[in-house]
Parts: C-alpha cells; sequence; structure tokens
C-alpha cells in the first residue's frame, strides 16, 4: 500500500504508531480520540483518588518541573 495516496488512517493505538508513521504524518495532522478503552489520552476524566495535587498536566496552572 503506498501511504501516500492515503486521505485518511485510522489506527487503533494509544501510542507506540508514532514511530512507525513519523515520516507519513507529522504530530500537527495526528488526531488522538478519547473512545471506550483500557485507557485514554485525556487524563482528567480519570478518576483520581490518591494523587498528590496540584499535578502536571492533570490540573490546570501547573508547570513542569523534572
Amino acid at each position: 500500500m503506498d501511504l501516500g495516496q492515503v486521505r485518511t488512517l485510522v489506527v487503533k493505538s494509544r501510542g507506540h504508531f508514532r514511530a512507525a508513521f513519523d515520516d507519513f504524518a507529522p504530530p500537527e495532522r495526528i488526531l488522538e480520540v478519547d473512545c471506550p478503552g483500557l485507557t485514554t489520552p485525556n487524563l482528567k476524566s480519570l478518576p483520581w483518588r490518591y494523587l498528590p495535587r496540584p499535578m502536571y498536566p492533570i490540573d490546570d496552572h501547573t508547570t513542569w518541573s523534572p
């Protein structure tokens, strides 16, 4: 299959597809969809009970500090 001729490609994967399609689809052309499954790209939707707050990237107005 020549991926250069494909208008839309759906990949059922959480993240490891990026390595295979890195040259084909730059990040600005990738759309992540939040649908039922084992995990979600929307971390704010998970029922966190024992997570210290605030926590990046879940809480707004937080920054990453290594």
